[in-house]
């Protein structure tokens, strides 16, 4: 009985959302289409994952939120409408900004995607090869672990200021945040791994390439999605702070940008957007995982 009101409950909501927004707003409040867009995309989302108990609890705590900041900025009002947008006035922002903000998106994933091959390809063959020497462990893990905790984003005013563009330095800082991660994983995957594996292997008589290929990385891979599913929203956010410190683009600077302006609306928004982007990225490693570790 309970588990049906409770799948109930956050469409129950909806409707309640929507009657609101529906109704007369303040002045200085805009049209509420955008948002009413925003408020049914989300039911759609959530009927379709309405079979999963983590969406239902998502979907109410969404919606009691929305429900919250629509009744105090845009029916009640608040002292200070300028910090505290009406969630109408922020989600209008798309149809003014929206050439402006999906090409600070593009742009920051632009970036991240090339810091994220660079930080792959280096993380998983600097791993292997540190990994199968005994010498090489005991002298670089030690020395890693006191590095590797160290944030990037400290880096990131010297990066800018020592690398010849702020692509190059956020490149840079945005492949530390992954690298690290991927290194430490595999070289301790390739420690780790059972000898008795290993031993079966050499009495295939297999090659050293077929050994890493078919042995070692399916061995390694399901810690190294992971770590990928960890660090990819970590470094999105390392990204952010660096455009906000020296970008020209991107969501990081979109938000610098604005709150420089006292534009709290778009500052807002950016945030939803970065939220957002984050979230998609998530489902995406998740979707990876599946097809690439079926087994796990």
């Amino acid at each position: 009985m309970w588990k049906k009101i409770h799948t109930v409950v956050p469409h129950l909501l909806f409707l309640v959302l929507s009657l609101i927004i529906v109704q007369p707003s303040l002045s200085g409040t805009k049209g509420y289409l955008p948002f009413l867009f925003v408020v049914f995309a989300s039911e759609a989302i959530l009927l379709l994952f309405r079979k999963s108990p983590v969406a239902v609890n998502i979907g109410i705590i969404l919606y009691c939120i929305l429900i919250f900041w629509e009744i105090m900025t845009a029916k009640i009002g608040v002292k200070n409408s300028m910090l505290y947008p009406a969630p109408e006035n922020v989600f209008s922002v798309f149809l003014g900004d929206h050439q402006k903000i999906l090409q600070g998106v593009f742009s920051s994933l632009q970036l991240l995607f090339i810091a994220f091959i660079i930080a792959t390809v280096l993380g998983v063959s600097l791993g292997l090869f540190v990994g199968l020497s005994d010498h090489l462990s005991g002298i670089v893990l030690p020395i890693v672990r006191v590095i590797s905790p160290i944030p990037p984003i400290i880096y990131s005013p010297y990066a800018v200021a020592l690398l010849p563009t702020f692509r190059v330095a956020a490149i840079f800082v945005v492949t530390l945040t992954i690298f690290w991660s991927l290194f430490m994983n595999m070289v301790l995957s390739v420690r780790e791994i059972d000898p008795k594996i290993m031993n079966s292997a050499k009495t295939l008589n297999v090659s050293k390439f077929s050994m890493i290929v078919d042995v070692l990385i399916p061995y390694s891979l399901p810690g190294l999605i992971n770590s990928i599913s960890v660090s990819i929203s970590t470094s999105f956010l390392v990204l952010t702070a660096a455009e906000m410190i020296g970008g020209t683009s991107g969501l990081g600077w979109y938000i610098k940008y604005h709150s420089d302006f006292a534009n709290f609306d778009k500052v807002v928004f950016g945030i939803f957007m970065i939220g957002l982007v984050v979230t998609i990225l998530n489902f995406g490693v998740k979707s990876l995982r599946r097809v690439l570790v079926p087994w796990k």
